[in-house]
This record gives C-alpha cells, sequence and structure tokens, in this order.
C-alpha cells in the first residue's frame, strides 16, 4: 500500500463548529493518474441529454475537485492538496468507481488502474481518519 504524506486539521468555524481540513500529498505520477480516473468518471456518468437538478450539484462538485488537480498537473514535485471531508468523500467515491470498471474502457485506463488503486487505498484510509475526527471533534494519531 502507498502512503500518503497527509495531515487532518480540526479547527472552529464561524460558528464555533469544528471543522476538518485535509491535506495530503500527491506526486506528478499519481496527479495525471487521479485526473484520468476522474475525468472518465465524470465523463461516464454525466453525459446525459438531460440531469437533476441534484446531479447538476454533483457534477459542480466534481469539476470542482478535478478543477484542483489540474492546477497541480504537469508541476515538477509532489503537489499538495487540501480538501473538506465532503471533497474527499467525492474523491473516494469517483476512484472507486473508476476501479470498478464500470465504464467504457478508455485509452489509458489500464496503465492509469494500478495508480489508482494505490492512492484509492491511500485516500480510503484518510477519509475514515477525517470523518472520525468531524464526527468525534478530535484527531486521532497517524498509525
Amino acid at each position: 500500500m502507498v502512503l500518503l504524506p497527509n495531515h487532518i486539521e480540526l479547527y472552529p468555524d464561524r460558528d464555533g463548529l469544528p471543522s476538518v481540513a485535509v491535506t495530503f500529498d500527491l506526486t506528478p505520477s499519481q496527479v495525471e493518474a487521479v485526473l484520468h480516473g476522474l475525468r472518465t468518471v465524470r465523463e461516464a456518468r454525466y453525459a446525459l441529454s438531460q440531469i437533476s437538478t441534484d446531479d447538476a450539484i454533483a457534477l459542480r462538485e466534481f469539476t470542482a475537485l478535478i478543477d484542483v488537480l489540474a492546477d497541480l498537473s504537469g508541476r515538477q514535485g509532489v503537489g499538495r492538496v487540501q480538501m473538506t471531508v465532503a471533497r474527499l468523500g467525492v474523491l473516494r467515491t469517483a476512484l472507486a468507481e473508476f476501479a470498478s470498471g464500470e465504464h467504457l474502457e478508455r485509452e489509458g485506463d489500464a496503465l492509469q488502474r494500478p495508480i489508482i488503486l494505490e492512492v484509492l487505498d491511500a485516500v480510503e484510509e484518510i477519509h475514515v481518519r477525517a470523518v472520525r475526527a468531524a464526527l468525534d471533534g478530535a484527531l486521532t494519531p497517524n498509525p
């Protein structure tokens, strides 16, 4: 399993309620693989002539996630990503959907799938810890 260097921060929001920010690092090859997977899933999910209002909101969040990673694309060195627990959940779900292969296979999928599977394992572990921190209002140490 690949370990993604990460940090989970618990801080009070404007109303004094606990909020959680997740920061983790991706290598350039991981950024490219994750972008490929996200774009593939977005195309498979939202290539409809009509979508509901809920789908439009989900598509907006999905596209925002892609934009964050696209900003890191093509850079040298490690890319640092910060996101909310909710957006990390979107990433986790999308990577799992890509890994399941329930879409039409595209060029490059086979090459990117092993990298995506490694990132997915790490993201799942980070997401579990981040959700636990959000629910408990306290951080647990990294394993």
